[in-house]
């Protein structure tokens, strides 16, 4: 299980890195990537403004341009043909980060520039203070040209205008965007210049892409390990409960993990299971075989006092008889034992048949008359009495119920049975002193005796309910204690319809 646990640690530890490590490759490739496009917009920016100053003959050189240009034609050409060529410019990334870009027709343009290395300086407002500020053109001249540059925003603005041309800084939020205002004569309004940067997509949304694609992959890494971590533990525990109802040998198909903790588990379990079953066995088969043995000596001792009965006196007559009742009780205490064992080991087979219950209390009440003399049995039993069971241990179940009760009932024993569509019951009930809620599972246990109304005066070994508990367990059910209306105990044995066999062994 520690492997596991840091299996988990490890994914969260490194998950957390990779996402670290992630956002900061992301983010550092982001801004490259923003500030090579805010390059580029600058660029076109100086291209167009610079092609127009040449072409339209107001310059022959420009030294503010980043771009070193080769005019084909001296002759200027009109507005309309400057903004066709510009609109329909090449532009080229060559290698080594270096531009060129081309107007007019590839196989003949009329102008060609070129940037062997981009500085990191653009004197755009002088650029702009050269075309703007000419009067070689006119104010809609200049605005056919200014609308035709795609690489050039342009919105009319409220602001007042100290100046033709004066350079200004709109701020929204985190973001800030450069520009000047230009504020010609001939115009109502001024208007605001600045770079037309493309729809990139926004930073704080990679970044949150990024992180939320790692926890995800992370949760699933996790995810994984906790399956993997409830599947080996209704593994194991599917195990312990087979171990736990007697099954010998491990199941196929366990599943390994990296330590090999869960198998190593399992197979010490089965390994334990083993031997606590063997020693089981060895006890039962040594049981029995005392057990079996005690039956000669008994029969000897039998047969000795029967004998001695005849050659002695009265006063020693009455001994005798004593004996002989302590060894009838020692041939009860081994013929339990033996009973018990054979329901206990699984040796034991059961024949159902039907049979009335009315007919088996009646057999039973006649048999120990002599035991329930001094009592009121009160019995409770309906015409539809017929069950599905075996005789002989049904008997024997009712039967220790029943003198079990006659032991502590004070004036009354009440034997009830009932059923319903999914099982028969069978409530003998006395008025003694009852059972303690906690010694409840006590009395079930072989040889086992409660301290205060179970004592060893009333008699018996600690076996007769223990017997009563596997017989129940054979047919298909169970003995519950509860409360009696009369104060005493009330003994419920229960046993389903359904879940019998004809024989079980």
């Amino acid at each position: 299980m520690r492997a596991e646990m840091w299996r988990l640690y490890r994914h969260l530890i490194l998950g957390g890195v990779v996402i670290v490590a992630c956002c900061y490759i992301v983010m550092e490739f982001t801004q490259i990537r923003f500030g090579a496009s805010r390059v580029e917009q600058l660029l076109c920016i100086d291209a167009e403004i610079s092609s127009s100053l040449l072409l339209l003959g107001v310059r022959q050189d420009i030294a503010e341009s980043q771009f070193q240009w080769s005019v084909k034609s001296s002759t200027p050409l009109p507005v309309s043909t400057i903004s066709s060529l510009i609109l329909d410019k090449k532009w080229l990334k060559i290698p080594e980060n270096s531009y060129q870009i081309a107007l007019g027709d590839s196989d003949a343009p009329v102008l060609v520039g070129r940037v062997d290395q981009v500085s990191s300086l653009f004197k755009l407002e002088s650029l702009l203070s050269q075309f703007l500020l000419t009067d070689q053109l006119s104010y809609n001249d200049k605005m056919a040209l200014l609308e035709s540059f795609p690489c050039l925003l342009m919105e009319e603005v409220s602001a007042s205008a100290t100046a033709p041309l004066t350079g200004v800084a709109s701020v929204n939020g985190v973001y800030s965007q450069y520009g000047f205002i230009w504020k010609d004569k001939e115009a109502n309004k001024p208007v605001l210049l600045s770079v037309a940067y493309d729809n990139n997509v926004s930073l704080t949304l990679i970044v949150v892409t990024v992180v939320g694609v790692g926890i995800a992959v992370m949760l699933m890494l996790i995810w994984r390990e906790l399956i993997s971590l409830d599947f080996k533990r209704k593994t194991f525990e599917s195990i312990t409960r087979q171990i736990a109802r007697g099954r010998s040998g491990l199941p196929k198909g366990i599943p390994d993990d990296s330590s090999g903790t869960l198998k190593e588990l399992a197979y010490s379990f089965d390994s334990m299971s083993s031997h606590i079953q063997r020693l089981l066995k060895v006890q039962r088969e040594m049981i029995n075989a005392i057990s079996h043995e005690l039956r000669t000596p008994i029969a000897r001792l039998r047969f000795g006092l029967e004998v001695m009965k005849d050659e002695v006196d009265d006063s020693v007559g009455k001994t005798i008889e004593a004996l002989e009742g302590d060894v009838e009780e020692l041939n009860t205490l081994v013929d339990e034992v033996l009973t018990y064992g054979k329901l206990e080991g699984g040796s034991l087979e059961l024949n159902f048949k039907e049979l009335s219950i009315s007919q088996l209390v009646e057999g039973i009440l006649q048999h120990n008359h002599l035991l329930l003399q001094h009592l009121q049995v009160e019995v409770k039993i309906s015409d539809d009495d017929l069950v599905l069971a075996d005789e002989h241990h049904l008997s024997r179940a009712l039967q220790n119920l029943i003198l079990n009760a006659a032991k502590y009932a004070s004036s009354t024993i009440v034997i009830t049975f009932s059923c319903d569509a999914e099982r028969w019951q069978l409530d003998i009930e006395d008025d003694g002193p009852g059972i303690a809620f906690e010694d409840r599972d006590k009395v079930f246990i072989p040889f086992q005796r409660l301290d205060n109304s179970r004592t060893r005066a009333s008699g018996g070994y600690g076996l007769g309910l223990a017997i009563v508990q596997r017989i129940a367990f054979w047919h298909g059910g169970a003995v519950l204690i509860d409360a009696s209306e009369s104060g005493g105990a009330k003994f419920s044995l229960i046993w389903s319809r359904n879940q019998h066999q004809n024989t079980v062994s």
